[in-house]
């Protein structure tokens, strides 16, 4: 079947990515009685069916044509109505669950992940849902759960890397995420099968950090004792500590237990959803002991917007703006991230003889081969202690 079977319709009201997904109702009068008539597409046929329903009785009740066609109009536009919202008597026989409005199941899954992710995780959810309900908009696309289909989930995602230019690592987390909620989808019956399933990732881009080096450390160390900032602390917790910046965020008084040497990372703060305990360098125990903890509530966060303990935990990127002060007072180079010292305390505890087993636990990896990739960075003084200390030929 195509358009040139039907010279009278408008395909733009009606069509999703070159799919006719239906013909409007119309009143037809055969020899065997007068018929409302319109067309849907069946998803197992995949193709146009045409739909009747016989209106032979009401059509008799009156005098003249005009008078039945008058009372039937309403009739008419209410199917319209409803085929035009993306109404189908095919999916309503199958499960009426696939009829259901996607942006409407789109806040149902974010209202029911409200309870099991965390604020992090749910910004980034939320931001994928706007994205997508955004485009779909642009699209002219109001459509329910089932005809979401594959071709959809590609154009989407070419969307997402060809029109909003991002990066081949974003692009892997806008995948992931709609793999997430069409999983829940599908769980919750409002599709058959994930549409987003079988898109390939793009190949990753190398990350662009390397490690810090003793002497640009030491450099770090110098400049923020001299200005007194407490933000000193949080570079020695990414460095030695391992925890991520995002966890040192959340840091309370309650969980740092300097007598027994450690911070308690909880499972809801922690990336990988694990709770685990961070041990403390002695350096690290003084400068904590110094802001004197115990004179204020064991509720408090670690580092509130001055940097000082607080009520209020300080914003997402508190420390970031930090970090890029420092790197330009001391003219370091982009590549020197705060993340980096993360990386180079892993690379540096592995070096100093520490186990890998114990170095995964401490820096809350899931699999040692996660600890290895962390850790394989190009050392900036690799030349040199190469050729200070190669044994010779």
């Amino acid at each position: 079947m195509s358009f040139s079977d039907f010279p009278n319709y408008n395909s733009s009201d009606s069509v999703v990515q070159n799919v006719i997904l239906y013909l409007p109702a119309v009143i037809k009068e055969y020899k065997a009685g007068w018929r409302i008539e319109y067309w849907c597409f069946n998803p197992q046929k995949k193709q146009l069916v045409r739909q009747q329903i016989r209106i032979g009785s009401i059509v008799a009740r009156f005098k003249t044509k005009k008078e039945a066609r008058l009372y039937l109009s309403p009739i008419l536009g209410s199917i319209n109505t409803r085929l035009a919202s993306g109404w189908n008597p095919f999916f309503e026989e199958r499960d009426s669950r696939l009829n259901a409005p996607l942006t409407a199941v789109l806040k149902e899954f974010l209202q029911e992940k409200e309870k099991e992710l965390r604020t992090n995780t749910m910004r980034s959810y939320r931001s994928f849902v706007m994205i997508l309900t955004t485009w779909m908009e642009k699209k002219h696309l109001s459509i329910v759960t089932g005809r979401f289909n594959r071709v959809l989930a590609i154009s989407y995602m070419d969307y997402i890397y060809k029109e909003r230019n991002v990066s081949a690592r974003t692009y892997n987390n806008q995948l992931k995420m709609a793999r997430c909620a069409f999983n829940w989808l599908q769980e919750k019956c409002y599709i058959t099968e994930n549409p987003f399933e079988h898109i390939k990732t793009k190949a990753k881009q190398q990350k662009k950090r390397i490690l810090i080096p003793p002497d640009v450390r030491q450099q770090i160390i110098e400049h923020l004792q001299k200005k007194q900032s407490n933000f000193l602390i949080v570079c020695e917790l990414v460095y030695s500590s391992l925890i991520r910046p995002k966890e040192i965020k959340l840091i309370k008084l309650e969980h740092i237990h300097l007598d027994e040497h450690y911070i308690e990372i909880p499972g809801t703060n922690a990336k990988n959803h694990h709770t685990r305990i961070s041990a403390l360098s002695p350096e690290l125990e003084i400068r904590l002991r110094a802001l004197k903890l115990d004179t204020y509530p064991k509720s408090y966060y670690l580092f509130g917007t001055s940097l000082t303990p607080s009520a209020q935990h300080c914003g997402d990127v508190r420390f970031s703006k930090e970090w890029i002060k420092i790197r330009n007072e001391l003219n370091l180079p982009q590549e020197m991230q705060l993340y980096g010292l993360r990386d180079s305390g892993i690379n540096n505890m592995l070096k100093s003889g520490i186990d890998n087993l114990t170095v995964m636990q401490h820096a809350g990896h899931s699999s040692l081969d996660m600890t290895a990739i962390y850790a394989n960075h190009v050392d900036p003084k690799l030349i040199d202690t190469i050729y200070e200390r190669a044994p010779k030929f």
